[in-house]
């Protein structure tokens, strides 16, 4: 095993666990890769996936061969980070990657920043799953307890949630919408602590859909004030609670720290978002009215 691309083509196999789903990430043709797997296995005079009824699966030299090929896989994308992160030139693509529901803030003072600053190009990966720094995307925009070792970073500000309502609906004894999958974050742990969440009439698994639904339905959840405080259509119920915000933190893998296209729209993006502050910090007010 010589070529770079057969451990490619291995890695993908092995993560995605069909040649259909493999063959997507890679932009390959999954005939193509079906017969560029077997003549590697050839090459090898060894089996190292099993065909079964749910995909492909390791064989024990498939697992074998798995750590040592994500050795290779992570020397490659270090070279290429030691690269781009010793380049002068403020010029290029900055891949940056935030949850969706943050683009709605961030996305203007990106556009902002490209007026002043022609050359670097800005390429938003919005995206709720974490991506991989250095691989996937070079800055980081991320609500976190504990940031990756891989990466250098600062504190931004602090993002207040607090419940919220359609603004039409006065009261305040409304059924609840709750997140699925979510238990790790402060503003889910904070309203299992001081609600009764024990049956809510829907559970959601993402910002966005649950800014979705309580526009739509007669029900109250949890939000970042950050997005509720600016829809006129929905009221807070209550106020922000200290012991449920979480830490947006600005991250960059440390290889490409001194680059100066990530340098310049670091420069450019963040004194805009420090500006927004109480937007973010739940101090800016909604746009319907509070209950107490």
């Amino acid at each position: 095993m010589e070529r770079w691309d057969d451990l490619r083509l291995f890695l993908a196999v092995a993560r995605q666990g069909t040649l259909t789903a493999a063959a997507e990430a890679l932009g390959v043709n999954a005939s193509t890769l079906h017969r560029h797997l077997g003549r590697l296995e050839d090459e090898l005079g060894t089996t190292i996936f099993e065909k079964g009824p749910r995909g492909y699966r390791l064989t024990a030299v498939g697992e074998a061969l798995m750590p040592r090929a994500e050795e290779v896989e992570e020397a490659i994308y270090a070279a290429g980070r030691t690269v781009r992160g010793h380049d002068n030139a403020v010029s290029g693509e900055v891949r940056i990657t935030m949850p969706v529901d943050l683009l709605p803030v961030v996305g203007p003072h990106l556009v902002a920043f490209r007026q002043t600053c022609a050359g670097v190009r800005p390429v938003v990966l919005a995206e709720d799953a974490v991506l991989d720094l250095g691989r996937s995307a070079d800055v980081a925009l991320r609500p976190s307890q504990h940031p990756p070792d891989t990466a250098v970073g600062r504190k931004l500000l602090e993002l207040a949630w607090c419940r919220y309502a359609p603004v039409h609906c006065k009261s305040d004894d409304l059924p609840w919408l709750h997140f699925v999958g979510l238990d790790h974050t402060p503003a889910v742990a904070w309203a299992r602590r001081s609600f009764d969440l024990r049956a809510p009439v829907m559970r959601v698994d993402s910002v966005t859909a649950m800014h979705t639904l309580l526009r739509a339905t007669r029900a109250q959840g949890l939000l970042p004030c950050f997005v509720g405080d600016p829809d006129p259509s929905l009221r807070r119920v209550g106020q922000p609670a200290p012991e449920a915000s979480s830490t947006l933190w600005l991250l960059i893998h440390a290889d490409l720290r001194r680059a100066a296209r990530v340098r310049a729209l670091i420069d450019g993006v963040v004194p805009r978002l420090l500006a927004e502050r109480a937007l973010f910090e739940g101090r800016a007010g909604g746009s319907g009215q509070a209950l107490s």
